[in-house]
Formats: C-alpha cells, structure tokens, sequence
C-alpha cells in the first residue's frame, strides 16, 4: 500500500506525514509501525519491509498479546491473507470458530486438505510462543501451507523467501520454518489410535497390549499420552508412546469371557484450524494459535478358559507294573472322540489342551492277555491334568484237568 502525503500547503503536509506514519496496519500490503516501534508492539516476531520494499511496513511473526490486539482478539494470531489489510482495518472480529477447509484469497483457489491440516498442527503445537524465532518461523509456514503455489509459499516463492532472508530476520527462522513444514507432513492429523493385543487371552496371565497413534501419512507419533481401560481385566492405565511412537502396557484378564479395552489419546495436535473473521472483509482472516484434538479406540478381546488334561497310568493289577502298548482314547459327554494314544514304557499316555467338561477314558485295546478295563468318567477343570488310573486284569485260564489214577487188577496166574 502506497502512502500519499501530498497537500497543497507544506506545513499541513509534513503534519500529514507525521500522522500517517504512525498509523499502523499489519499485512503485507498494510501500513506498519515506523521503524521506531519495536516489533513486539503487535507481537513475537520482526518488522520487515513489504512486498514493495517499504521498511517497517509488514509483520513477520504473530500478532495479539502481549502485543496490540484488534476487537474481539484476544489469543495469539496470525495473519491468514497477505496481500489485504491488516486487523487493525478488520472491525470487530468475530468469534473462533474451527475451519476444515480454506480458501486462498490470493489464488483464489481451495486449499488442499492435507495443507489444512498441516497448518493446523503447526499452529497448534508451535503458534502461541513468544518467541521471535518461533513466531517468525510459525507464519512462515502458515503461508506455505494456505498459499501453496504462490509467491508466498517456502520453499521456492519469491516473497517468502524475501520474507525470512531480511538482514533482521535470523537465519533460524528459515530452517525452523522448513522443519515446520516437513514435521507437518509426516504427524499431522487426522490421527488414528491402534491398539494391538493377542486374538484370544487367557484368565491370570497377563497380557503386553501395544498402541500407536498414526498421523494422515501413516507415521506413529512420539511423546503421545494414552490412557487405556478395561472391564474384564486389571491393570492398563496411562502411558506414553517412546520416541518410535510405540507404547505397551499390562492387562490380566480375571476370568473367562470378554475383555474390552477402551483406549484415549488426548491433547493431539488440532487437525482443524481455528480462525476469526473480520467485519471488514478487506482485512485479514486471522488464525487463532493452539488448539487440540483426541481420538479413542475400543477393542473386544476373548479371554478362554485355561485348558486342563487327562493322564492316564496304566498298571497291572498283580504286579503293580506299568503296562506300555495299551490303547486309549478321550471322548466327550457327546460320545465324539477327541484325543486317541498309546501308554509309553512308564505306562502312561497324557493328552493336554482339553476344554474343561466331563469326559470318558475308553480302554480299545489291550495288552495281549489282559481283559479291557471298563470305562470311567473324569473331570477336567481349568489349567489341570487330572490323575486316571487304569488296572488291567489278565485274562483268567482254565483249569487244568486233574489226573486220575488208574487201578490195574492183578490178573491170575498161569504155569505155576
């Protein structure tokens, strides 16, 4: 914006150029503090010359407290629009209000979602600092992400780099911007919270459960708080993602059926921007700092009942002796057989994993010269074997038959 200090009387114009020079807008093509004012009069940042190559006519940084805020602003803002007015030409501005989407009135164009949300992370997590640098770099940024494609976007627009390259204007500034802009690509949000945790669990083990947030590129975020509750188990609680943007907790399931895990990760950075609109529309939009969102996550897991089994000793009944080679097999209270075997040298066979329930241990066959033992029921119970021993008895034999003795009669001589 130029000045026009012309008039028709010389005293009355040298007075007309003292008054215009201090009156301050903030923008690009606004008219800005004389070099006399210090920066932080409208904020953390630093006057620099306009896109003209005015001195001291445009504002590098944030506006608002602890410098001179215009009606209705009331946080740290930035300057959304450079080529309009700034907000002390806005009016009242009105109230804050979350923006998923943007327009450029520089381009005229929309805005790409990601840009948005670019831009909403690094206001959220960077903008309400006081810190020239910080500020300075912030609205660098800002402009990339909402002018992208024009003069003002970093890293090749003209202006923008006219903008972080003045002689008083730290060198910082620029690379602290530039690793805005390439944090914001790879953790701002939409966020997504992962919990990951074994399909099935089991009652008084305890469990490791993992969880990441992810950003809209698919990068797990560090230094993220979650708390983590569940019904149907004990421990959990909050922890914090590690700098590969993994944290792990502890869940024991206290008995048999679902767990439900419910999972919060809060103050994540904003994924919307948060903007006040000027009652005269000539002046700058302006973006309100900080700003924050959370996401959850639920996950039902089963926890199973502890398997139990059965061992089966098989011995002689005389002897005592372990019998090996004799066949068995497990059926359930539906007569289906689920497990079969044969006892070892110690005369036992032992089948794990059994759901607990009421079975029947069945001799098929056994040791040559030994009778089948009649069947018995046993109970499996959670985590157990349960202890079945099995007599067999040999087989009878016959009695032999006994001899019987045998009269010869004396026959009677002859010849005498």
């Amino acid at each position: 914006m130029t000045l026009n200090t012309s008039s028709p009387v010389p005293g009355r114009a040298l007075r007309r150029s003292i008054v215009l020079a201090t009156t301050v807008l903030v923008g690009a093509g606004a008219l800005a503090a004389p070099g006399a004012v210090a920066a932080d009069k409208w904020g953390p940042g630093y006057l620099i010359l306009d896109a003209q190559g005015k001195p001291n006519m445009s504002h590098l940084g944030a506006y608002g407290a602890p410098g001179a805020p215009a009606h209705g602003i009331t946080g740290r803002v930035y300057c959304a629009d450079p080529e309009l007015l700034g907000p002390e030409a806005g009016g009242q501005y009105g109230k804050i209000s979350e923006v998923t989407t943007w327009a450029s009135k520089a381009t005229g164009k929309q805005v790409s979602k990601e840009s948005v949300t670019r831009a909403a992370y690094v206001l959220s997590k960077y903008g309400d600092t006081a810190s020239d640098v910080q500020a300075a770099a912030v609205d660098a940024a800002l402009y990339s992400f909402l002018e992208e494609g024009s003069t003002y976007a970093l890293p090749n627009g003209k202006r923008a780099l006219q903008r972080v390259s003045y002689p008083n204007v730290p060198k910082d500034v620029k690379v602290k911007a530039e690793g805005f802009i390439a944090e914001a690509g790879k953790l701002a949000g939409p966020y997504k919270l992962n919990v990951h945790a074994p399909a099935a669990l089991k009652p008084g083990e305890k469990t490791t459960v993992a969880l990441d947030v992810t950003s809209a590129a698919g990068e797990k975020v560090p230094g993220v708080t979650i708390d983590v509750n569940g019904t149907g188990a004990a421990g959990a609680g909050s922890v914090t993602t590690n700098d590969q943007g993994v944290a792990t907790t502890t869940i024991t399931p206290s008995r048999a059926g679902d767990v439900e895990l419910k999972a919060v990760a809060k103050n994540l950075p904003g994924s919307t921007l948060r903007a006040q609109i000027p009652a005269n529309d000539k002046a700058q939009r302006m973006l309100v700092a900080g700003g924050s969102t959370s996401v959850e996550a639920q996950l039902r897991v089963k926890a199973d009942a502890l398997k139990g089994g059965i061992k089966v000793v098989k011995t002689d009944s005389d002897t005592k002796k372990p019998l090996s080679g004799v066949e068995f097999e497990i059926k359930d209270k539906d007569k289906k057989t689920v497990a079969q075997g044969t006892t070892n040298a110690e005369g036992v066979w032992q089948v794990d994993n059994l759901p607990p329930g009421t079975y029947t241990v069945h001799e098929v066959k056994a040791v040559e010269g030994y009778q089948l033992a009649a069947d018995q029921n046993v109970a499996v119970v959670e985590g157990k074997a349960s202890d079945v021993s099995v007599v067999d008895v040999k087989i009878p034999q016959p009695e032999k038959p006994k001899p019987r003795p045998v009269e010869i009669p004396e026959l009677p001589k002859t010849g005498a």
